[in-house]
């Protein structure tokens, strides 16, 4: 596991470097869309040889989405509760 940056814990994804780019096994691009610029800086998993894998906001959110912070209940009205 791993913190991000609300002080969650996060759960770390082992990726295959098999299937990655020289720039994405490095850390020099994300590990899902390629995108090199900026750098991806969010730590979403490891290598098998313990090397950190980063990906972009948008992707680092897809692949580890973050807890919510309050589970919504709905509320149903029934005919009871109207005069």
């Amino acid at each position: 596991m791993s913190w991000d940056p609300t002080e969650k814990a996060r759960i770390m994804l082992t990726f295959d470097p098999e299937g990655l780019t020289g720039a994405q096994r490095d850390g020099d691009a994300c590990v899902v869309c390629h995108k090199k610029w900026p750098r991806p800086r969010i730590r979403v998993g490891t290598l098998p040889n313990r090397a950190r894998v980063f990906a972009c906001p948008d992707c680092a959110e897809a692949l580890c989405p973050s807890p919510p912070e309050e589970v919504l209940t709905a509320h149903v009205r029934t005919s009871a509760a109207f005069p």
